[in-house]
């Protein structure tokens, strides 16, 4: 029929995409501590916060399903292994810039993680 989208029951909804791109930017994170690309963690942490307020509204204009909360779980944990592991990194004693870890854990290690929201 025309003008009717049927919707896949398998397809990805906005809140498992949004779920999916915070899972995709703590593997990053992660890829760019171990590299000591500190300004990459920043920026990937920054691009975060606006998606993790997109993740808000849509929990609030409506519950996830069975499924959803599934998956979510699933992410929301590899999301907190990857941060630990980045906490991790970042309290190790640096091994080639003290001023860049120094300034580094200035503002990463002391905030809590912006993934428990």
């Amino acid at each position: 029929m025309k003008g009717i989208t049927i919707m896949d029951r398998h397809a990805p909804s906005e809140l498992l995409r949004h779920y999916a791109a915070l899972e995709a930017a703590s593997h990053d994170m992660l890829r760019a501590a171990r590299e000591a690309d500190w300004d990459t963690v920043c920026r990937l942490e920054g691009a975060c916060a606006v998606v993790i307020a997109r993740l808000r509204d849509l929990v609030a204009q409506r519950a996830p399903d069975a499924h959803e909360q599934a998956e979510r779980m699933r992410i929301l944990r590899t999301i907190l292994a990857n941060d630990a592991e980045i906490r991790r990194i970042c309290a190790a004693p640096p091994a080639t810039d003290p001023s860049a870890m120094a300034s580094m854990q200035e503002g990463w290690v002391a905030e809590p993680s912006p993934w428990m929201h």
